[in-house]
């Protein structure tokens, strides 16, 4: 994935595309810029690995979380089409936060 959120092309070793959606965007904006790389990192991670460990699956099928420094990546992995979805990225809460 490119630094800009777009989808980067061709392939180049790549298993997975990863794609990141209009709320997934917008979080991004508002990290920091120490959260923003480690985030990119793991996100680079994600096009080779769509469960790497660590990874957690959700609820919903094919849905799954990872922590990236101080964030959790919410995502969706549709295998046929080699298309990780980027859904949300929320900070971690801490035990005294309540919202």
């Amino acid at each position: 994935m490119a630094r800009d959120g777009t989808l980067r092309g061709p392939w180049r070793g790549r298993a997975y595309f990863v794609e990141i959606g209009a709320k997934a965007s917008e979080d991004l904006a508002a990290l920091d810029p120490e959260a923003l790389e480690l985030v990119h990192e793991a996100l680079d991670e994600l096009e080779t690995n769509p469960r790497p460990a660590g990874a957690r699956h959700r609820k919903a099928p094919g849905h799954y979380s990872l922590r990236a420094g101080p964030c959790h990546i919410l995502y969706a992995v549709n295998d046929e089409s080699r298309l990780i979805t980027v859904e949300r990225i929320r900070p971690l809460r801490r035990p005294h936060d309540t919202d």
